[in-house]
């Protein structure tokens, strides 16, 4: 029994990751958070984690081994918006056969049930799964009591991120405050929506580790680092892609007679995150 157990997880530590260059840098890196090694012309099984297009995808197809792919939100649009061959859209490629041949051919994973149907859509069927590439040992309970919200921004990008919305929902709800991250360009909000600009991760972490809840009003998005780092400090975060333990939009206000942390909640994420079958740190 107990070789039968070392040569599984012999086989699981064989895992590779291949990071797809648009994703950028998030809270650590695949090999430290899942034990995967670095992606190689092999025919070990991999996981690639983003498909933002034709480079991505060539990358997928010319593998020989087993090929997972974790989807990480803004790439199911890119595929659903069919591939360019050149920059600007002058040649499309049409996603009808390509999103049969990684249906039949790859082993699909994504964090949400907004995720899941538009990957049904279009003919692809995906296991639902919230990851978090973190070390949740890094992230214990800090929440306290109080009336601070924030929400974050990539490439200044505000109406993606919906910070329009989080300026009406400020102006709503003038007694509580909603901190934002990550913009270059200004912002002019009412008073209580306290735009921070870009910081770095650390120091984001340590100014929102003791607020109350983490705000993401995307509606087609991943299980997005800002709220797996919310549940596992212990808040209350709020988002408009159901989550279990995670409150709706509509539920703002719930946040100023939250007493306690949300322990239920971090509990349930420290079980469910990243059970994948190539991460060996779970």
């Amino acid at each position: 029994m107990l070789e039968l157990l070392l040569h599984k997880k012999m086989i699981k530590n064989n895992w590779q990751c291949r990071w797809s260059p648009t994703l950028g840098d998030l809270e650590d890196t695949a090999e430290n958070v899942w034990g995967t090694g670095p992606y190689s012309w092999t025919t070990e099984p991999t996981v690639f984690f983003g498909c933002y297009g034709l480079p991505d995808f060539y990358t997928i197809w010319q593998h020989k081994g087993e090929r997972h792919i974790l989807w990480a939100g803004t790439d199911i649009i890119h595929l659903k918006n069919h591939y360019w061959l050149e920059d600007g859209g002058g040649i499309i490629i049409d996603n009808k056969g390509i999103c049969e041949w990684i249906n039949k051919y790859c082993v699909n994973w994504c964090e949400n049930v907004a995720e899941s149907d538009a990957l049904r859509d279009l003919g692809i069927k995906a296991i639902i799964q919230p990851s978090f590439l973190g070390d949740v040992n890094k992230f214990e309970v800090s929440f306290k009591p109080g009336n601070r919200v924030y929400a974050s921004c990539s490439g200044d990008n505000f109406t993606q991120y919906k910070w329009p919305e989080i300026n009406k929902m400020a102006e709503e709800n003038p007694d509580i405050e909603f901190h934002c991250y990550g913009n270059v360009r200004p912002w002019l909000g009412p008073k209580n929506m306290i735009v921070h600009g870009r910081v770095s991760k650390e120091q984001m972490n340590e100014e929102i580790k003791e607020m109350q809840g983490a705000i993401r009003l995307l509606e087609h998005d991943g299980f997005s680092e800002v709220l797996a780092k919310s549940i596992l400090w212990g808040q209350w975060p709020i988002a408009t892609i159901p989550y279990e333990y995670i409150m709706k939009p509509e539920q703002i206000r719930d946040i100023l007679d939250k007493e306690k942390p949300n322990l239920e909640g971090r509990e349930y994420y420290l079980k469910t995150l990243n059970n994948f079958p190539w991460n060996s740190k779970k």
